[in-house]
């Protein structure tokens, strides 16, 4: 019986989950929905290693494309979208698959929104010290008041270090104590949740390999082909690994080496961040690359059976 059944895979950036969840797919009667809050975005396909058209035709993906770059897009409406979405693959007599690594859009449909508070007139001053002081100055006051959540923003991510500023003003905690309670709090629906888990020295082989392989493909054309279209460098997605990295090559001029060494460098970094998240989830299934061709077919026919 596979009725209400949910299966979750994830992992660190680079770790393979892509092509696992095709073979998965191919072998079980599953649906991807896309748990990348990248992907979303149209015209953003090399940077966010996007499954190709052919892919998609192979195996139903949903969520992926459905949104332009200055749109606003966030866990909220990822949750109403990925609800309608595993309705419909039910509905059908699928499986609904989720399959990426943003620990956020993850955590926000297993257990409900963030409910960390918020006040406008709080956020309205913060927006107006922005405009005044500029971004670095608030950058500097998080990274006073919660280095943890600062090294994870970038200092011209307007919306997020405005957001965690907030949450610090009216919770009078650090964020990062705040999403943490969340995160690890609440009930969660039942499901399988799945998780590659490269030893250290294979990721970051991995994410060497793909950055270099991004390069190849024509990351820099892409990037250039987005700023001629008009997409500003503080949106969202353009601020994402890689596109923020490409951006400043092609318009500031930071040497290529420089470029490709500084996207090895924060994709580890982050790849570091879904891993501490990882860890801290319960009922994980982790499974290295190696034998996940192995056993990964038997744990998810146990679980539909």
């Amino acid at each position: 019986m596979t009725a209400g059944r949910l299966i979750v895979l994830s992992g660190p950036t680079a770790s393979g989950k892509s092509s696992l969840a095709l073979a998965l797919a191919r072998e079980f009667p599953v649906e991807i929905v896309n748990a990348d809050s990248l992907q979303v975005y149209r015209h953003f396909d090399i940077g966010t290693a996007k499954p190709t058209v052919a892919e998609r035709g192979e195996v139903p993906h949903h969520l992926i494309d459905v949104v332009d770059p200055d749109e606003k897009y966030d866990a909220g409406r990822y949750v109403r979208d990925a609800e309608r979405a595993i309705g419909e693959i039910r509905a059908r007599g699928k499986v609904p698959m989720l399959v990426g690594g943003t620990g956020m859009y993850i955590r926000a449909l297993l257990r409900g929104l963030d409910p960390l508070p918020s006040d406008p007139r709080v956020r309205e001053e913060l927006s107006r010290r922005w405009e005044l002081e500029g971004g670095a100055a608030l950058h500097a006051e998080l990274a006073r008041i919660d280095p943890e959540t600062s090294g994870k923003v970038h200092p011209a991510d307007r919306l997020r270090v405005l957001r965690a500023l907030e949450i610090a003003a009216v919770a009078g905690i650090p964020p990062s104590r705040a999403r943490a309670a969340w995160s690890s709090a609440g009930p969660r629906r039942g499901c399988l949740f799945l998780a590659l888990w490269p030893d250290r020295e294979t990721l970051y082989r991995g994410i060497d390999a793909r950055t270099e392989e991004m390069f190849r493909r024509g990351l820099l054309e892409e990037v250039r082909g987005l700023l001629a279209r008009g997409i500003d460098r503080s949106l969202k997605p353009m601020m994402a690994l890689g596109y923020r990295h490409a951006a400043a090559h092609l318009r500031d001029g930071v040497p290529l080496s420089e470029t490709i060494d500084a996207v090895k460098r924060d994709t580890r970094r982050y790849a570091k961040r879904q891993v501490t998240w990882l860890s801290s989830e319960p009922d994980l299934v982790p499974v290295a690359p190696g034998e996940a061709s192995r056993r990964l077919p038997d744990v998810v026919r146990m679980y539909l059976s």
